[in-house]
């Protein structure tokens, strides 16, 4: 059970969250909503919230007053906000806000691939993301914020012909990040051959 102290300071971030909220203008437009419809959760969750908040201050050139104005952000604030204080892992919730950085960049707010992204990084385990680093390291995938090309195109065999982790990169497949090659080999097959699909391309930009 959390001492005084510590419900003290949990109640603090709320409060720097609204502060931070109050000095930017605009955005209490998405962080009312987002109270209205997650109040309690982020009562129970508030370094969270104030996680969020603070990666909004600190991207400045991403979150300008045209961005926080136009409703499909402020939707896509709450939708995301409400991700990120439920997701248990650390890590997943570095890369949602990778996703959500690159949504605000974006130009076409309302066909962004908001909530496919999230759903697809919802669905993957610990080695899926392992996989996923690999590729990135081996074949040279842009990040969200560093735009260059693959170094090859596929089909790749991402272990060569080893077995390793090839319940994960059937996984993989299954998300859409990869799609399996069904040209014809010699000899047996035991790690599948794949291609990188556009939305795998720019989904693998997400993971660092």
């Amino acid at each position: 059970m959390a001492d005084e102290g510590e419900i003290l300071l949990e109640d603090t971030a709320l409060i720097i969250a609204d502060a931070i909220v109050s000095s930017i203008p605009l955005l209490n437009l998405a962080w009312n909503l987002s109270k209205a419809l997650l109040e309690s959760g982020m009562k129970l969750r508030q370094q969270r919230a104030l996680e969020w908040v603070e990666m909004v201050r600190d991207n400045p050139t991403y979150f300008t007053e045209a961005v926080l104005s136009d409703e499909c952000f402020q939707d896509g604030f709450v939708y995301m906000l409400e991700n990120y204080i439920i997701e248990r892992s650390e890590h997943k919730r570095k890369i949602t806000r990778n996703i959500f950085l690159d949504f605000a960049e974006s130009d076409n707010l309302e066909n962004f691939l908001l909530e496919k992204f999230s759903h697809t990084l919802s669905q993957l385990e610990y080695k899926d993301i392992e996989v996923l680093k690999f590729v990135n390291e081996k074949w040279g995938i842009a990040g969200h914020d560093r735009p260059s090309p693959l170094k090859l195109r596929g089909p790749y065999q991402i272990y060569d012909n080893r077995d390793t982790n090839v319940e994960n990169i059937h996984n993989l497949i299954n998300l859409g990040i990869l799609m399996n090659d069904s040209g014809a080999r010699l000899g047996p097959i035991t790690a599948p051959f794949v291609n990188i699909t556009e939305f795998g391309e720019k989904f693998i930009g997400y993971i660092t």
